[in-house]
């Protein structure tokens, strides 16, 4: 008996020693990395171009336009998402490619190599053999083996028969639809767009695809049809983001209201430009999801949210279920919606690509939506925090240690 729990004793010996190798040499790669600027690009920042818009914050509501719209493609169907799950939204979701490509239509249709891990090698071949162009993106590669397993592709693009596009915050599965009980109800946003925009979103669809296989095919024509809204696209890996945030936080006169799922705003430039801004006057506001997906990102949050009191801005907690938008607000002539959270990974490690939008009268029109969630949400203040419990705050200090991969 002594001599099998010695080896007991000597293999979880070993597991940690192993453990603990691995995060050594994680860190020293991601040190270098960082330090190098491995793993990155130059933001692309498309030009301005005119589409009409539309916003989605319901998921049943979402796939219904869409799934329709690739329904009646007659040419092309260009789409990535981040995530596809393993259930009978996204079995839905997956027989509709096949049947498009069987009719002839050219089906592209990505997803990212973690985010898609509940996609059944089954399906994957079910896909190939009915004609689909299917691939992953972000495999991981060497020589910086952890840190290309962290770069994930979060963005989420779609072009139809390259006159219809779609991005934003939404995956294909059932928890999207408000179906998963144990997540209750999912909020999110997601745009629809018609006009010329369409040529943006393609664009970075192809570059997306041919970095991580040739063969990519445009589509047939691309809409250059002017809508009523102005915006553009810009795509980021690892760097520009905070640039373009500090230039949209400088320039605000009344106030910058920010919605993210999560809320660890770890770049110092970005943090300092709403610093500033609250200190002339400007209101600045967070939503963030009070209920979360992911592990000890509230708990990672709380620091942030004590700082952020401490400076006058106000922090709200979406309390309904699942919030998982990503908006920026700036007064009533800046509309940022896209896939990029107000989180370290996102800022400093994932794929992402924002819609900006300076169309006023579209701004108008969504706001009130857009307000309405602060209607599910209940204000932090600094009594809660000073009265988390001893298991909040142990959450917390491993949030803290990990909070650069949050």
């Amino acid at each position: 008996m002594k001599t099998f729990f010695k080896w007991v004793i000597g293999i979880i010996g070993l597991i940690i020693t192993f453990t603990l190798f691995l995060v050594f040499v994680r860190e020293i790669e991601m040190f270098i990395v960082r330090k190098q600027n491995v793993i990155s690009a130059e933001p692309k920042r498309y030009p301005v171009q005119y589409s009409n818009l539309e916003l989605f914050t319901n998921g049943k509501e979402l796939n219904n336009r869409l799934f329709n719209d690739i329904s009646n493609a007659k040419n092309d169907v260009h789409i990535y998402f981040f995530s596809v799950s393993n259930d009978q939204v996204s079995h839905k979701f997956l027989n509709l490619l096949k049947k498009k490509s069987d009719e002839g239509v050219k089906v592209y249709f990505a997803v990212d190599w973690l985010g898609g891990t509940l996609l059944s090698h089954k399906q994957e071949n079910l896909l190939k053999e009915h004609g689909v162009h299917f691939t992953y993106f972000n495999y991981p590669s060497l020589p910086y083996l952890f840190a290309s397993i962290d770069h994930r592709n979060h963005r989420r693009m779609a072009v139809i028969d390259g006159k219809i596009g779609y991005v934003g915050g939404f995956n294909i599965g059932k928890k999207y639809i408000s179906q998963k009980k144990r997540l209750g109800h999912w909020e999110d946003l997601h745009l629809r767009l018609e006009g010329e925009g369409v040529q943006s979103i393609e664009k970075q669809f192809g570059y997306d695809w041919n970095s991580n296989r040739s063969g990519f095919v445009q589509a047939k024509s691309l809409s250059t049809v002017k809508g009523h809204s102005a915006h553009q696209f810009a795509a980021y890996t690892k760097t520009g983001l905070n640039t373009d945030y500090k230039q949209l936080f400088d320039g605000a006169k009344k106030s910058i209201t920010i919605y993210s799922p999560y809320f660890i705003p770890s770049d110092k430039v970005i943090w300092n430009s709403l610093v500033d801004a609250s200190k002339r006057g400007v209101t600045v506001k967070f939503l963030y999801s009070k209920k979360s997906d992911a592990p000890l990102v509230e708990e990672a949050a709380y620091p942030y949210i004590e700082k952020a009191i401490k400076n006058g801005m106000k922090v709200y907690g979406y309390t309904k279920g699942i919030f998982h938008g990503k908006s920026i607000l700036i007064d009533d002539s800046v509309l940022m919606i896209g896939t990029t959270n107000f989180d370290s990974r996102s800022f400093h490690i994932t794929d992402e690509f924002n819609c900006y939008i300076y169309d006023k009268n579209f701004i108008k029109k969504v706001e009130p939506t857009l307000q309405n969630e602060f209607i599910n949400s209940t204000e932090i203040t600094k009594s809660f925090l000073d009265k988390l419990d001893w298991k909040d705050k142990i959450k917390q200090f491993f949030g803290d240690l990990i909070e650069y991969y949050l």
